[in-house]
């Protein structure tokens, strides 16, 4: 009876231990469950809200926009593009902002070739994935006036609809899962106060609506 009380006080303190760490990560429910197992020799589960250990696995799989996400993060981190591309996360979902000395020259909308490949695999990405993509155009406060583009209006969005003719035309994407829109200078990152805040104002970002 000693010996049998002592084993149930145990298995006890482990089922409190796990309740008041209910705020554990999945990793850690699972290294005690695969412990408790060990020791006790069968199946442990700690039911909470009508949820056992085994499930949290499932739980907490990745979602599609969150492996989109960490595939996009490895693409860019392996190509070394600090500074020309940014990735992150917003409230509408992903963004990916593609800065102009990566894809265009000054005063240019045409899309330079050696931006061809990185667009190739981001583009193979997206194809996987049916969430909404909206492809901005984006300027700085320079003007512009020339027989092409009278003003930043025409250069941001002939720039975010050439990227999206490429997604379409090349990567094979359904035109009805993209849209295009262009704010010239009004949606500055950073004020225009210097040329290097210029540059991170002249992009185009593709947002991928994943909420």
């Amino acid at each position: 009876m000693v010996t049998y009380g002592d084993m149930v006080t145990l298995v006890l303190t482990f089922f409190v231990l796990l309740y008041a760490f209910s705020s554990i990560d999945a990793k850690k429910y699972i290294q005690i469950s695969n412990s408790l197992r060990g020791a006790l020799g069968g199946n442990v589960g700690v039911l909470q809200h009508g949820i056992t250990v085994d499930d949290i696995g499932e739980l907490t799989t990745p979602s599609p926009a969150q492996l989109m996400f960490q595939r996009l993060q490895s693409i860019l981190n392996n190509k070394g593009l600090e500074g020309k591309v940014e990735l992150s996360q917003t409230k509408e979902g992903i963004v990916i902002s593609f800065k102009e000395r990566l894809f265009f020259k000054i005063a240019s909308a045409d899309i330079l070739e050696e931006a061809i490949p990185i667009l190739d695999e981001v583009g193979a990405i997206l194809k996987e994935n049916t969430f909404p993509i909206r492809i901005e155009g984006h300027s700085c406060d320079l003007p512009i006036s020339n027989y092409r583009f009278p003003s930043n209006w025409e250069l941001s969005s002939i720039r975010a609809v050439n990227v999206t003719k490429y997604l379409i035309d090349h990567i094979k994407i359904p035109p009805e899962q993209l849209s295009v829109a262009a704010y010239g200078p009004y949606r500055p990152l950073v004020p225009n106060t210097s040329e290097q805040n210029r540059e991170k104002n002249r992009r185009v970002d593709i947002i991928i609506q994943t909420n």
